[in-house]
């Protein structure tokens, strides 16, 4: 064992001596914007599980590679947030998810090109998350709730009841179903209470509350996301909150139902970039998802894939204005898998295209292990921007 790290070491030694690599501060203002842009390419990539916020820098090592412009090697300490995935919502507005609801924390290694015209590219990204150790949260709050099996009954029925108050007093033209539960916890004392999170989907029909629908649009994402809480046995108390993801939902009737927003989506697949109609430019007309219904639940205790090495290249400004304000499990680990070496990344946004040049491209090298080697500047590493426990 001990000569097989001996030989990955060398390994990485002569791989960024022979590329030279140099170390950056870990308060290089590059640097710090291009940390926050790869946290947003990271979660925008992701589908599944809940933000991440990027807490410090811990390294950064940078390879020059003249008119192909520089590869940054950051290596960043993240924090999961209380923002699913598909939440439109930036990482820098999610509330970090506190330590008494268990905490995770964990780094990613991140490869980013960033060319002479300004532009920024996220070639690669290696996040691996662990949550806080429930013996380390007992000694610091002893009845605070701990993570429960996501496939627990518990967890479940949890989800199943939340929901249903939502449907029962919700002004929506269809009902909504559990699509994923996402995370659960449970607490003994001094009230017993499950604490859940799901990701819901609409129903094929206008159905009845009570009557068990079936999810309808197979294929499609989820169209919110919602926070549960069921108090007591017996006589309980159900607190429930839920995000919509898309800003309007088609029109629904007990009978029929239009798909406008999936007719919508197929037919801008096939117009340019230079022109895509919004919702608004379609003739069907939508009604506004505006749910009277919402219970906010008080703050307390209560309170990755494999990616598809098809996927064209694409490319993003390295400015403050072109971060995205648009798109993390419990119980173990939590880890976003290194896409391919021909990974790039395809925004869920507009952006301006590369002008056209009459010089040959420019084909930077990438390094295939990630460079670790401890940086000698004083700001590394850096800063956090969150206090944790």
């Amino acid at each position: 064992m001990l000569n097989l790290i001996w030989i990955c070491l060398t390994a990485n030694i002569l791989c960024v001596s022979g590329t030279s690599l140099v170390h950056v501060p870990c308060d290089d203002k590059t640097v710090e914007k291009l940390s926050r842009l790869a946290v947003t390419y990271i979660n925008e990539d992701r589908q599944t599980g809940y933000k991440f916020a990027l807490n410090r820098i811990t390294n950064v090592q940078a390879h020059q590679q003249g008119p192909a412009g520089t590869v940054y090697y950051l290596d960043l300490d993240v924090l999961e947030t209380k923002c699913h995935v598909l939440s439109p919502k930036s990482w820098k507005k999610c509330v970090i998810r506190p330590f008494m609801e268990t905490q995770i924390s964990g780094n990613c290694n991140t490869t980013v090109l960033h060319t002479s015209g300004g532009f920024s590219y996220l070639y690669s990204y290696d996040c691996t998350l662990v949550p806080d150790p429930p013996e380390k949260l007992r000694l610091t709050c002893p009845e605070c709730p701990l993570l429960l099996s996501v496939d627990s009954n518990e967890a479940i029925a949890a989800a199943r009841t939340s929901l249903l108050k939502y449907n029962r007093q919700s002004t929506f033209p269809v009902s909504l179903t559990v699509n994923t539960i996402t995370r659960a916890s449970h607490q003994s004392s001094p009230v017993p209470a499950s604490f859940v999170e799901y990701t819901v989907r609409e129903c094929s029909v206008a159905s009845f509350p009570e009557v068990v629908c079936e999810p309808g649009h197979e294929g499609k994402e989820p169209v919110g996301f919602c926070v549960g809480e069921v108090f007591g046995h017996g006589q309980q108390d159900v607190k429930v909150s839920c995000e919509i993801f898309r800003p309007q939902v088609h029109a629904v009737t007990p009978t029929r139902q239009e798909d406008t927003f999936s007719k919508t989506t197929a037919h801008n697949a096939h117009i340019p970039n230079g022109h895509k109609p919004s919702i608004q430019d379609v003739g069907a007309v939508t009604p506004q998802l505006a749910d009277p219904v919402y219970q906010a639940i008080p703050a307390g205790p209560g309170s990755l894939p494999a990616v598809d090495s098809t996927i064209p290249t694409s490319s993003s400004e390295s400015t403050e204005s072109a971060e995205s304000d648009s798109s993390e499990e419990a119980g173990s680990s939590v880890r976003a898998v290194k896409p391919p070496l021909n990974f790039r990344y395809v925004p869920r946004r507009q952006r301006r295209q590369i002008p056209t040049s009459t010089a040959p491209p420019h084909s930077p090298v990438f390094l295939s292990i990630f460079p670790s080697i401890p940086s000698p500047f004083r700001s590394c590493p850096g800063v956090s921007r969150y206090t944790t426990v």
